[in-house]
């Protein structure tokens, strides 16, 4: 008796093991055609999940046959929760399509890592892509608009959860990002945004590359910094992020330089960047 009350609780929880190996807002990673899964015997396998944007961006994608359909152009962020959104494809001569863009909800890939090569996995057919929500690659769609992404999401069946009553344009391009200025509380130019750094199963934004230029005596060294730790201002004329940190830190500040980066995925390093930046804990919203 005792035997199968146990069994069905062990059969229970397998269940619901399985049901939360993807939650909503994380792309799904696989291992040579297999989803990472754990309890069974065999070597574990640490799979690398910090990725810099520009690493995304151009990486190859794939449709559940192995066919190369595209290629990642671009990334849409939600800054307020530093999440991917979507990623702008393109398909090149798949489907007849020609130069046309298409923004798909990160959600609806898949991450693989294969024996050769690691790719996105998009499960669509010809006839699908033809009738997706797409546009041309010099006319961007307001990616902040609700209606839009409204419209990307239905076609995708992905739901989204609402974030309240949002005012401001919350949501951007890496490429947009790339490049935006960063200043002190005190207005003073620290420098601006180089790289991000994802992790690409949650979706997430982790670090933000900060190049300092000048300042402080510094140099052209790079510095990432928690994305948490940053405000984003936006105004009638300007957008940049503010960082409230004193110079005297950032002289101190663990740097690299911009052609030797670290290895990102290293819990070990990410653990040494979030201590030291601990006090530095200013929301990145408007």
């Amino acid at each position: 008796m005792h035997k199968r009350i146990w069994l069905a609780m062990l059969m229970a929880f397998a269940s619901v093991l399985a049901f939360a190996g993807t939650l909503p807002g994380q792309v799904r990673v696989e291992i040579g055609g297999r989803a990472n899964e754990t309890g069974r015997e065999g070597a574990k396998v640490d799979v690398a999940h910090s990725f810099r944007s520009s690493h995304i961006i151009g990486m190859r994608v794939h449709n559940k046959d192995g066919k190369d359909i595209g290629k990642i152009e671009d990334l849409v962020i939600g800054l307020a929760k530093g999440d991917i959104r979507y990623a702008a494809l393109s398909f090149g001569g798949f489907a007849g399509i020609g130069t046309k863009y298409f923004a798909v909800p990160w959600e609806a890939m898949t991450f693989r890592f294969g024996e050769k090569d690691r790719h996105f996995v998009f499960d669509v057919t010809e006839e699908q892509l033809k009738n997706a929500p797409g546009f041309d690659t010099s006319n961007w769609p307001n990616v902040a608009d609700p209606k839009w992404s409204t419209s990307v999401d239905k076609y995708y069946k992905v739901e989204r959860s609402a974030g309240g009553n949002v005012t401001y344009d919350d949501a951007y391009r890496v490429s947009t990002i790339k490049g935006m200025k960063v200043r002190n509380e005190a207005g003073k130019d620290l420098g601006y945004i180089d790289e991000l750094v994802f992790d690409i199963r949650s979706g997430k934004v982790n670090y933000a590359a900060l190049a300092y230029g000048s300042f402080a005596g510094l140099g052209g060294k790079l510095f990432a910094v928690p994305f948490h730790a940053f405000k984003f201002h936006h105004d009638a004329d300007n957008r940049f992020f503010v960082l409230n940190i004193s110079e005297d830190k950032l002289k101190a500040a663990p740097g690299f330089d911009s052609n030797k980066w670290p290895d990102t995925a290293d819990p070990n390093w990410s653990r040494d960047v979030d201590r030291y930046y601990e006090d530095v804990r200013t929301a990145a919203k408007p």
